[in-house]
């Protein structure tokens, strides 16, 4: 069997679960209606569809480990010139604060909500939140995931208000080495500000075998 194995690296993360669709619940509904009341019923139930049910279990569900007020990010990607210094440069520009991200900068603006959180790691704080551009941050969770070499990571959104979770698929290699550097990370765009509490969904996570992404569609 095909395993995949979540690790708790920070006190505070929450590791994802598999979501459940509670059957029992729902057919009692349905013969509550049907006992008691004269007109109303509940015939098509979905969790007697398998494939609803299987597509509601699908996968695992990523959560929140903090309760928190996001809200859009204003950012700007920059360059510091060799001859100046990056506190310069900000002050200068106007932004509360600059982010080194590769050969660029960052800049972003009321945004305190990105340094709330900074947590306790190996080597001292380090950020939950690090602004990725174009309005998103990567969100470090504090649990790893391993999955098995040549498998993909498929992340969706899992709809929460005033958050978008960017479609994306990870390989084994780079789901594999998060666990080393502040644990699995997703992307994440606030559209407008919302309230997220802690056991929040965020996201769902799904297996993929490589051979999803090698297949081709042919029309007869």
């Amino acid at each position: 069997m095909t395993e995949v194995v979540f690790t708790t690296l920070q006190p505070w993360a929450v590791v994802p679960d598999a979501p459940h669709v509670d059957r029992r619940a729902a057919r009692g509904e349905r013969d509550l209606y049907a006992e008691h009341f004269r007109y109303q019923r509940v015939t098509r139930l979905p969790a007697d569809c398998p494939p609803w049910v299987m597509g509601q279990e699908l996968g695992w569900l990523v959560r929140s480990p903090i309760t928190f007020h996001p809200e859009p990010l204003e950012d700007n990607e920059l360059a510091v010139p060799e001859d100046e210094q990056a506190a310069d440069v900000a002050r200068r520009l106007g932004t509360s604060e600059l982010w080194k991200r590769g050969d660029a900068w960052i800049a972003t603006r009321n945004a305190s909500w990105l340094r709330a959180f900074d947590f306790r790691g190996e080597h001292g704080w380090e950020g939950m939140f690090v602004p990725n551009g174009s309005g998103t941050v990567e969100w470090r969770l504090g649990w790893g995931v391993r999955i098995p070499d040549r498998y993909l990571l498929l992340v969706m959104d899992a709809g929460h208000p005033g958050l978008r979770i960017p479609l994306g698929v990870l390989s084994a290699k780079v789901v594999n080495g998060m666990a080393g550097r502040g644990g699995f990370s997703i992307a994440v765009e606030p559209t407008e500000p919302t309230m997220v509490r802690r056991g929040d969904t965020l996201a769902r996570i799904v297996l993929l075998h490589p051979e999803s992404l090698q297949a081709r569609a042919r029309t007869d």
